[in-house]
This record gives C-alpha cells, structure tokens and sequence, in this order.
C-alpha cells in the first residue's frame, strides 16, 4: 500500500527535522524516508505528494540541485499540467529562495499563472501564499538590514500582485518594498558620491533604516538622529545646501523617504547663503559661523532660532552704520578664541545660553 510506505516515510522525515542540524543521524533518517517515498511512488507514480517529499528532504540537506530535480518529477506526475501542481511549482520557487536565485522565482510563477483556472478565490489562495513568504522575507530583510532579501520579497509580492491585481492591500506592501529597494539602489550610488557631505549620506542612511522600522527604541534613534544633525551643523553652510540639493535632484527616492526634513535644510541652507552675500568684506573668510561666531558656539547649531536672530541683527542693523561695522571688525578678532573655549566649558556654554536667550528677546525679528 503507497499509503503505508508514505506514512512510514514521514515518520522518518519528521523524526530527522525534530534533531539538531548538526546531528549525524538527520542523514540516515532523511535516507530511510526516501526509501519508504521511492516505493510509494512504485506503487503510485501518478501521486505528486510522494515526489515533493522527497524534494523536501533534499532541500533540508541543502542539496539543492536534486531537491529541484525531484520538485520537477512532481509537475505533472499525473501525466498533465494543471492547478494540481501549484504545491510542487511552490516548492521550486522556495527552492529558488534558498538557493540565492530569485531571478528564477519569476519564470516559475508565469509556469503557476499558467496553470492557474480562472477562478478568482483560487488566484487568491495563491497571491495569499506568495504573499506571506514575502512579508516573512521583509521582516528578514529589514532585521539585517539586507538589500539581496529586500530583492527577494519584492519578487515575491510581484508575482502575489500579479495573481491578483485587484488586492489593494498586497499592492500597497508591493508598493513600500519597491521604494525601499530603490532606495538601497541609489545610495549605493549616493555614498560614493563625492559632492555629498558625510552627514548627508548618513542622514540617508538613516532614512532608509527608519522607513524599515530597524531601531527598536526611541531614545536610539534620537541619539542617532541628534549626532547626524550635529554632523551637519558643523559643515559649511554652502555644502549643507549644496548636498541637500543634489539629493533632491539625482537621489529623489532617498528624498522622499524624509523629504519634509531635507526641505527645511535646504531652506534653512538658502536662507543664510542669501543673507551671507550682504556680510561686510572686512569679515575674515576663514571665520566662518560654526567656527568663531560665539552664539553659533552656545547653542551648537548655526540653524537655532537665537543665532539666525544674530545673523539677522548683525546683517540688517549693524552693518548699515559706521559704529556696527567696527563693533562687527573688532568682534571677529577675538570671536574665534571666545567659541573654542565656550565649546570646551558646558558650564559656560549654559550661562552663555541664558545670558544671549535674554538678550534675543530684545532684538528685532527678521522681517
């Protein structure tokens, strides 16, 4: 009786599974299971079942070429091609997973629509099936971090979307995958990108893995989110627009992925070049804002409401009169000692805060 040999064979294979990976006797077992499955395909050639099991025990063993050869002998064992072989063309594209070719996995589904009738709760089914491998293989891609696995899902729910198109909920996941996948695609490009400061590709990096859901803990990411903006606080104002505006232009997925904070940078960007191209030209180029303008230095970022209040006082008041314009060529003399030691001392850097917070309120607001 085939039934008897297929049963005695799953004991075999179920007893193998429920060892170790590194126990000796998986192998024997798996052997003893093909054994009982190759004379239950004697007494019944017609029954894929008896194939597939093999194919599965083949590709416990990572023995990949005759798990796919065994897989293949199960299509059409009854002698004909239909939806009755979904579960073998199934266990060919997990094979194709596994074996790092997912290319593969799309030839094999346009072999399942093929087979596939026209009932809609059968297309369904299956869309269901490629579906959950593919949300298994998302979570996996986003836990390591890894693009090849990303890939690998989108495949899937490519073929789900294809089986059926009008489900909106697999079209939407298919939908977020290929932007992140596209976005691992661009910063590939991005990091090697010479004209893109290091806190930008970081910034970008960061967005990735925040749509991804990697970092678990709030207060992680905001650390991390802090010390990439204080990267970018301490760059250069025209590079800070500069990248900004090169990632907008030639890395446009990465951008959406947090283009709200990209525009405020930018913004932020323009707006002190604009008013720098008013500053006096006695004012030292070398001095630059993150590095000797004292309120720069007590709050730590040239982009903090009290230091664009500065600028603003500095740009539109002082300089329009002879007194200011001293005050201003006096102040860059000594301005740079006074922020390398603000920077060093947080005792003052706090006092330096409540004293230049007091005096802010008094100064006009830019128009």
């Amino acid at each position: 009786m085939a039934l008897y040999w297929s049963n005695y064979g799953y004991a075999y294979k179920e007893t193998a599974e429920s060892l170790s990976e590194s126990d000796n006797r998986r192998y024997e077992l798996y052997q003893r299971a093909r054994s009982c499955f190759q004379k239950s395909i004697f007494l019944e050639s017609f029954n894929s079942q008896h194939f597939i099991a093999i194919a599965q025990t083949f590709l416990a063993e990572e023995n990949y070429s005759e798990a796919l050869n065994w897989a293949e002998k199960a299509v059409g064992a009854d002698g004909k091609v239909d939806f009755q072989d979904f579960d073998a063309l199934f266990l060919i594209c997990i094979i194709h997973l596994r074996n790092n070719q997912v290319e593969q996995v799309t030839s094999t589904a346009e072999r399942i629509i093929f087979c596939l009738p026209a009932d809609e709760d059968v297309r369904n089914y299956v869309a269901a099936k490629f579906a959950i491998i593919g949300t298994d293989l998302v979570q996996a891609g986003a836990k390591y971090i890894n693009p090849k696995i990303l890939k690998a899902a989108l495949i899937f729910m490519e073929a789900a979307k294809r089986f059926s198109p009008g489900n909106v909920e697999i079209a939407k996941i298919h939908q977020d995958i290929a932007e992140v996948v596209s976005a691992f695609d661009q910063y590939d490009v991005l990091k090697d990108d010479y004209q893109i400061i290091h806190g930008f590709k970081r910034l970008a990096a960061f967005s990735i893995i925040n749509v991804l859901g990697v970092q678990n803990y709030d207060y992680e990411r905001d650390i991390n989110f802090k010390n990439i903006i204080e990267e970018i606080s301490n760059s250069r104002d025209s590079e800070v627009l500069a990248s900004a505006q090169r990632i907008k232009s030639k890395y446009p997925v990465i951008y959406l992925l947090n283009s709200e904070f990209f525009a405020r940078l930018e913004k932020a960007a323009i707006e002190i070049s604009r008013k720098q191209q008013y500053q006096p030209q006695y004012q030292p180029i070398n001095n630059s804002s993150d590095s000797c303008f004292v309120v720069t230095a007590t709050y730590g970022t040239p982009y903090a409401p009290e230091v664009i209040k500065y600028r603003y006082f500095r740009d539109e008041y002082l300089t329009k009169n002879i007194l200011g314009r001293k005050f201003i060529s006096h102040y860059y003399r000594f301005a740079p000692l006074a922020a390398s030691y603000i920077k060093k001392h947080p005792n003052v850097k706090k006092l330096m805060a409540f004293i230049l917070g007091n005096l802010a309120n008094y100064l006009p607001n830019e128009k």
